[in-house]
């Protein structure tokens, strides 16, 4: 299996922005703030530098094409600051 090349947390430091869409809900999540809320308190969460966590209940796996003024909106808020 996989393993980290370090010892540091978050493992991901870049700065990660996830957009998560209810359409492809895990089973038991039916709202975008329970998949939010599902994310930030599992697992995986805590390997991720996650500077933005959204869900959205229109889209699907072609979310900027299917809702792309919310997909723009997340990457904004992603990047908003960062700049080199």
């Amino acid at each position: 299996p996989w393993a980290p090349a370090h010892d540091r947390t978050p493992v991901v430091q870049a700065p990660v922005g996830l957009t998560f869409v209810t359409y492809e809900n895990p089973p038991g999540i039916h709202t975008a703030d329970e998949r939010v809320r599902a994310f930030k308190t599992g697992p995986q969460a805590d390997w991720f530098n996650h500077v933005n966590v959204n869900a959205h209940d229109h889209g699907g796996h072609f979310i900027p094409w299917e809702n792309p003024d919310a997909w723009v909106s997340d990457l904004r808020r992603t990047f908003h600051g960062r700049r080199p």
